[in-house]
């Protein structure tokens, strides 16, 4: 829910620079709605993220995206799943994807064949 929610307030524009990064590195720990009005719980690692004015910022954001005011709690700690680490495994899981591609092309195979020296260059393949 929170990568998708963060990964909407940054395509319209609704947050940008270290309010973008608060959001992009927070993971959501949990939602209290006993509260008025509900707080978010987000994990934040970076302390200087942690900053009244960032959190107002992203709570109001939130806010005019939900249609309802919520209450932010930025609290200490590595999130084991935030917008930032998801999308890192994602390049991670394209890169070895096109690396496989790579090593598993008959073309590529024949040539590396036919030439004793030629080697891939780690490093060299990107995913489109």
């Amino acid at each position: 829910r929170w990568a998708g929610i963060v990964a909407t307030l940054i395509e319209r524009g609704s947050i940008q620079a270290l309010t973008r990064e608060l959001a992009w590195s927070a993971g959501l720990a949990r939602i209290d709605p006993t509260s008025t009005p509900p707080t978010w719980h987000l994990l934040v690692e970076r302390e200087p993220l942690r900053s009244p004015v960032l959190r107002d910022k992203l709570a109001a954001a939130l806010a005019e995206h939900l249609g309802h005011p919520v209450q932010l709690a930025l609290l200490a700690g590595s999130a084991d799943d935030s917008p930032a680490r998801r999308d890192a495994a994602e390049r991670a899981r394209r890169q070895a994807a096109a690396e496989q591609a790579i090593h598993g092309d008959p073309v590529v195979r024949e040539l590396l064949a036919q030439f004793p020296g030629a080697r891939i260059v780690p490093g060299s393949i990107k995913p489109v």
